[in-house]
């Protein structure tokens, strides 16, 4: 079981952290992209790490504001956005691949939706999303997050399905917020965990976690991964030696 007072110190560590992280991924990656034939993984990945910063922010402004526990999605978003960018180094343009093959699939059920409500739309951009053809590869097996997060290992399934259930109208959700007994029942508008301290505390060090090891992923996609020494000073001062 965690401390309040460790709980404390992560996120004592992880403010310089997030700052520095943010500062790193500022630092000129498009001098370090791939050739233009080789860029897919390296440009998705952009999106996705960049993405995945943006979403490190909302985390540490919902705690601030006493909502860590609202910030559930945003985590959430974060291991998906981890989970895609390991994705991406491990499977390369196969990875790409998967990703446009599971795009098509939705996009397909959006276009079906909008014709049978009467939305317009562009039908010739439409058209190409239908009508490319992507070559299929065992990656395609990863495109739902359960089994990607699963291949992956290192604790992201896990942390997917935990956030998943904060995430969602679950019963778990629910009960965040009542107790009951053969006494009483108590109502509340502050959510409760039935556990020592608030497990949610930990926001802003989870905030730093997965930007850090989504930006140590991106780092691989990089010619030279020239974070390479940034991240280890960075992982090093918040507590993580050798992460990388």
């Amino acid at each position: 079981m965690v401390t309040d007072m460790e709980i404390a110190e992560f996120n004592r560590l992880a403010v310089p952290g997030l700052e520095a992280l943010t500062k790193l991924l500022a630092d000129g990656a498009a001098d370090h992209a791939p050739a233009p034939e080789n860029c897919r993984p390296f440009l998705v990945g952009w999106g996705l790490v960049a993405a995945l910063g943006r979403q490190a922010a909302a985390v540490v402004a919902l705690h601030s504001e006493g909502l860590g526990h609202e910030a559930a999605p945003n985590r959430r978003l974060m291991v998906e956005y981890v989970a895609h960018l390991q994705w991406l180094v491990r499977d390369g343009e196969d990875a790409v691949d998967s990703m446009n093959r599971a795009h098509q699939f939705k996009h397909t059920g959006l276009r079906r939706t909008a014709d049978d409500h009467g939305y317009q739309y562009d039908t010739e951009a439409a058209d190409a999303v239908r009508d490319a053809v992507i070559p299929s590869n065992p990656a395609n097996q990863y495109s739902q997050m359960n089994a990607l997060a699963k291949s992956l290992g290192g604790g992201l399934f896990e942390s997917y399905i935990g956030e998943t259930q904060l995430s969602h109208a679950t019963l778990t959700a629910a009960k965040c917020f009542y107790r009951e007994s053969d006494e009483a029942i108590e109502l509340s508008l502050i959510p409760a965990y039935g556990i020592t301290g608030d497990p949610m505390e930990a926001s802003p060090f989870m905030a730093f976690y997965l930007l850090f090891f989504g930006m140590i992923a991106f780092n691989n996609l990089m010619i030279d991964s020239p974070w390479t020494d940034g991240l280890k000073v960075i992982g090093e001062a918040a507590g993580l030696p050798g992460a990388i």
